[in-house]
């Protein structure tokens, strides 16, 4: 009997193992290959199904010590929106003759064919490397055979000689993930220290463990910190409207060197201050020899400001003559990758080349410029000081006490914008006696764009006008961006979009080339079922397209600041005449709605004089960036602003007398 019950239990015990999942490579199951949605999240694309990452240094006669990084993926691809997944991109840093390397690229797909699991292999002529600037290479591969469906499983190795900077740990991302394994072994001679991403609502707890070590192929002995974490089910970054970029919000851990302490060698502290990153970058990164040449541009500039006196008109015709002499090839860095002069002969540059040779302009026709250094959107907020928190330079003058910023590489930023990417929080300005000091990237002050509309409803029910629109600083900035090389043709078809059964005829612009200037845009149109008739009533919202109907926040909750790009006011003008033989019966009433008194104000404001109407609906947003508190307000804000602007007026036709009856048939 007791044998049968021992019997019973390993029964038990081998099923279960049976059961379980194997995360070994090339161990993918017929399961994860027929699964169709993910269990706890319907919505995802793909998903990690496992996730590993064993980082460690390494030595060999040959190239000394390594920092190595092993990585192995296995995802689920549910439909065909999630074949993005399956492309790998991979970045290799080089510096000098420094350079990292990949090794070890190997990746199957997976598929059910007839009932039966089927893989394909990777190939090598499936693997194409490139050089995408001096500093960085990539390693590119899409997985083969994929279809909705499929499990794509890679691993590769990657071996990098800079020892001292350790890659960001990433622990979640779009998709969701079943399992994540991260191991981490640090030598002695290295004294990080683990940050965790603030702005992430996950914190996954570390095992943290000392151990003697051995290098290998040596008899040295050391002691190694080992990190480890091991997770399960780590739901996907959240998509939502108005963010900066998803990306920064997801968990993860970022390494901080705070010194070395190699055997017979003094110990030597990195912790710095932001002083100290500013003055190493300026240093190091080549801006006093870039910012002191001129040689190359002096005459060209001198006959550029021949008459031009004013400080302000030097900045804007120098600036103008940076972004139409230097075009910008897409690479982003603080570091003059081509150098100045030969950005300048050769007419094109990453942001580095052009905006340090603006900088060195300015300075040349004796402007107060100095290089601020800063992060993109999608590089992070810096949490802690390091190099790698900025990789990204803009331009600074001091103008009578007033810092006014400008990026050569944007073509429709005025002086004072900034293009979208580098209105990243703060930006560090560096001083050639090597201080440096914090500037807000964000504009202070407020963009318009104001509608007009003058309407009127046709005999037969047809509502005809003429719209006007003004659109000024970031929202003519953001116009320009939309349509940059859209004709006429198709720009009025764009027009036309979500706008209803509408005809736009007679379109004018101005100043849309003139960047920096207000622009200004009119056309006439006839907007058909734009009223609806019910009896002898007609019913119709006066704000036609210009209303908002739809609350961009659907979320209960956010834990995400608002990102509304910049301080804007949009103000829509109606002005309507009451067509002859109708009268008002109803209108909206007026209304002023406010977020904490004057975050954000909504104004609804509507007049009658005689057969006259004037509605005023005015959304006035007075900051780039809205914490997450804030977020229930914002959407009971939007909610006033949609259920308002989805008001109708009502018309009623006007009964005649019956001593106006008898007149006519007299008649």
């Amino acid at each position: 009997m007791l044998s049968k019950f021992y019997l019973l239990v390993a029964f038990l015990i081998i099923g279960n193992a049976m059961q379980a999942q194997n995360y070994k490579f090339g161990k993918v199951s017929e399961e994860e290959v027929a699964e169709t949605e993910h269990p706890s999240d319907k919505e995802a694309n793909a998903a990690y199904l496992y996730k590993k990452q064993y980082t460690y240094y390494d030595y060999n006669s040959n190239n000394g010590l390594s920092l190595v990084t092993k990585y192995r993926y296995r995802i689920k691809i549910y439909n065909e929106d999630g074949f993005d997944w399956a492309t790998v991109n991979l970045t290799k840093h080089i510096s000098g003759n420094d350079k990292e390397e990949i090794y070890g690229i190997k990746g199957f797909t997976y598929n059910l064919e007839d009932g039966k699991l089927v893989e394909e292999k990777l190939r090598k002529d499936e693997i194409f490397q490139e050089e995408t600037s001096k500093y960085r290479e990539s390693v590119k591969f899409t997985m083969p055979s994929l279809k909705p469906g499929s499990v794509v499983e890679f691993q590769y190795e990657k071996r990098s000689p800079f020892l001292t900077s350790l890659d960001e740990t990433e622990l979640q991302a779009r998709i969701p993930t079943k399992k994540l394994d991260v191991k981490i072994e640090i030598p002695e001679f290295f004294g990080f220290v683990a940050h965790y991403n603030q702005l992430s609502s996950l914190f996954f707890p570390i095992e943290k463990n000392n151990e003697q070590y051995n290098m290998h192929a040596q008899t040295t002995k050391y002691m190694q910190t080992v990190y480890e974490i091991s997770e399960e089910n780590i739901p996907a970054l959240k998509e939502e409207v108005y963010i900066d970029y998803l990306d920064n919000y997801a968990a993860s851990i970022k390494w901080e060197l705070q010194y070395t302490k190699f055997p017979d060698t003094p110990m030597e502290y990195f912790s710095a201050n932001w002083d100290d990153v500013a003055k190493s970058i300026y240093d190091e990164g080549g801006f006093a020899s870039e910012l002191r040449k001129s040689s190359f541009f002096k005459d060209d500039l001198e006959a550029l400001l021949q008459g031009v006196d004013k400080p302000q008109d030097k900045i804007f015709a120098i600036y103008n003559f940076v972004k139409s002499k230097v075009v910008w090839n897409d690479y982003i860095g603080f570091i003059a990758e081509n150098g100045i002069r030969k950005a300048y002969k050769e007419g094109s540059g990453n942001t580095g080349d052009i905006n340090l040779l603006l900088t060195a302009m300015l300075r040349y026709a004796g402007l107060n410029a100095d290089p601020v250094l800063v992060s993109t959107k999608s590089n992070g907020i810096p949490v802690f000081p390091t190099r790698s928190g900025f990789n990204y330079v803009i331009t600074s003058v001091d103008f009578d006490g007033q810092i006014i910023l400008l990026d050569a590489t944007d073509l429709n930023a005025a002086p004072g914008q900034l293009p979208e990417r580098a209105r990243n929080w703060q930006g560090r300005i560096i001083k050639d006696d090597g201080k440096s000091g914090w500037v807000s990237l964000l504009p202070n002050y407020s963009s318009l764009k104001r509608n007009f509309i003058n309407i009127k409803i046709t005999e037969d029910f047809k509502i005809k006008g003429k719209y006007t629109g003004m659109y000024s600083q970031f929202v003519a900035k953001s116009y320009r961006d939309k349509y940059k090389g859209v004709d006429e043709e198709n720009y009025k078809q764009l027009l036309q979009e979500d706008k209803g059964d509408i005809v736009i005829t007679d379109i004018k612009k101005e100043n849309v080339k003139k960047v920096g200037a207000d622009i200004k845009e009119s056309y006439q149109f006839e907007l058909n079922h734009g009223v609806e008739v019910i009896g002898d009533n007609i019913y119709f919202n006066p704000l036609l397209f210009l209303a908002e109907k739809e609350n961009p926040f659907k979320a209960d909750e956010r834990t995400y600041p608002i990102y509304m790009d910049f301080p804007v006011n949009y103000v829509s003008v109606i002005n309507f005449m009451v067509p002859e033989g109708y009268e008002l019966e109803s209108m909206p009433e007026s209304t002023i709605v406010n977020i904490n008194e004057d975050g954000a104000v909504f104004k609804f404001i509507i007049n009658k004089s005689a057969n006259f109407l004037r509605l005023e609906s005015s959304i006035l947003l007075n900051k780039s960036i809205y914490p997450a508190e804030d977020y229930a307000h914002l959407k009971n804000f939007f909610d006033e602003i949609v259920s308002k602007h989805s008001e109708a007026i009502v018309l009623s036709k006007i009964e005649k007398s019956d001593e106006s009856t008898e007149l006519t048939k007299s008649r």
